[in-house]
């Protein structure tokens, strides 16, 4: 098995350590894993990823960076897994290696597009990082400059002292491949369509679930994951929430077995095409209208929605955006609780969260421009501390004269 970068054959596949050499990995299963599933993306889209990620390499300068966290790994060359452990993709001004415990060829072979793959055994696991940053010390000159998020926890500290060890110097490029990723590419933005509408079948599922007899929070919840999941190809990577009652009054509360209350029941979740995540929040009622107190929250969470959508656009400052979404907001009552975030970017994500890439913030302390093709989630979650919350939400994208709203359906209260 062999070949270069992108070059329409199976990668060079190399054992790190004492590692005995599979005699189930032949050129025959290979290629019959290859052709089972293959990248998310055609090879032509991770070959411009790579190419604008060289360009800002070059610029700091960097001789390679070292990724760690796992939707970078995948956005660079498609690779994506269940586990956990580290597996970092080296990329170089020509190559790129990527490194995995023998359990996880299958997966590189079946997702990948990396010129090379280079596994311990998944028994050396403990000692995985110090043969992973070893080999990568060989194909870069002494004194090499690379490249590491080392602010993410999905990087291990002792990765920067190994490389250290190594006689290479450690940079931290400021999140130099999320920053490549804030702004979407065509093919990523039909992805974000796609799971904007599995996203819609989920708020549907959650509303008729809503309105049964004897619903409760983890019968909705229950219902909005099968419509999410049903007819899925990827999981989300945090929902759903649902928290009715006083419950939805405390940030990041969800289902327990409650009995739906009379008044608003918070939801919080996405929809996913290839682990592309188009989020929503959406508040239900039942048996009744909102009393005055959650009328307020509810019209709050309106105007906050509103004010961004009226305002982002290419080339308006992020920092601008909030301003004008806080001067029509006013200012809030003193027993009404907001984060303050008017929206976050979204796109591919891993787990733990959705917010998985540069913290592009719109607030009023980011003063970058937006640019066409970023995407953002707009939280508009209001609350009553302890007492109720109303969330509501949509998932848009900059363009160049405003923004096109993604998720489906109007950002406001639905009685049931």
């Amino acid at each position: 098995m062999g070949t270069t970068e992108h070059g329409g054959h199976g990668p060079d596949v190399t054992r790190l350590g004492n590692a005995p050499s599979p005699g189930w990995l032949t050129e025959q299963n290979a290629a019959s894993i290859r052709a089972t599933e293959g990248p998310a993306f055609d090879e032509a889209e991770y070959a411009a990823r790579l190419r604008e990620l060289r360009g800002r390499m070059a610029r700091l300068p960097l001789d390679a960076m070292l990724v760690f966290r796992p939707s970078s790994v995948e956005y660079l060359c498609g690779f994506h897994t269940a586990e956990t452990a580290p597996q970092p993709l080296l990329v170089t001004g020509s190559e790129t290696h990527l490194y995995l415990p023998d359990l996880e060829v299958g997966r590189a072979l079946a997702s990948s597009v990396a010129g090379s793959l280079h596994y311990c055994g998944y028994a050396d696991a403990l000692r995985g990082l110090e043969l992973f940053i070893r080999h990568a010390a060989t194909v870069l000159p002494q004194g090499a400059r690379v490249g590491v998020e080392v602010g993410h926890a999905s990087t291990p500290p002792r990765a920067l002292e190994l490389l250290r060890e190594q006689g290479l110097v450690v940079v931290h490029p400021d999140h130099l491949v999320e920053r490549a990723r804030l702004v979407l590419s065509p093919a990523e933005l039909r992805r974000m369509e796609e799971a904007a509408a599995v996203t819609q079948r989920g708020v549907a599922a959650g509303v008729a679930a809503a309105g049964a007899h004897g619903a409760t929070d983890s019968s909705v919840a229950a219902a909005i994951a099968e419509a999410l999941y049903l007819e899925a190809d990827s999981p989300s990577a945090w929902g759903p929430v649902v928290a009715t009652g006083r419950r939805g009054g405390i940030p990041h509360s969800s289902w327990v077995g409650r009995e739906l209350g009379s008044g608003p029941t918070f939801l919080e979740f996405a929809g996913t095409r290839d682990r592309y995540h188009a989020p929503v929040m959406r508040t239900v009622v039942r048996d009744g209208a909102l009393d005055a107190a959650d009328r307020r929250l509810a019209e709050l969470a309106r105007t906050a929605v509103a004010a961004v959508l009226e305002t982002a656009a290419d080339g308006v400052t992020a920092a601008q955006v909030a301003v004008q979404a806080g001067k029509a907001l006013g200012p809030l009552p003193d027993d009404v609780m907001f984060h303050q975030l008017f929206g976050y970017p979204v796109g591919l994500a891993h787990k733990p969260h959705w917010m998985d890439g540069a913290p592009f913030y719109l607030t009023p302390d980011n003063h970058e421009p937006l640019v066409s093709g970023m995407a953002f989630h707009i939280p508009g979650s209001f609350r009553s501390f302890g007492t109720s919350g109303v969330g509501l939400s949509q998932t848009f994208v900059v363009e160049e004269h405003g923004t096109r709203v993604l998720t489906h359906g109007p950002a406001d209260v639905i009685e049931v």
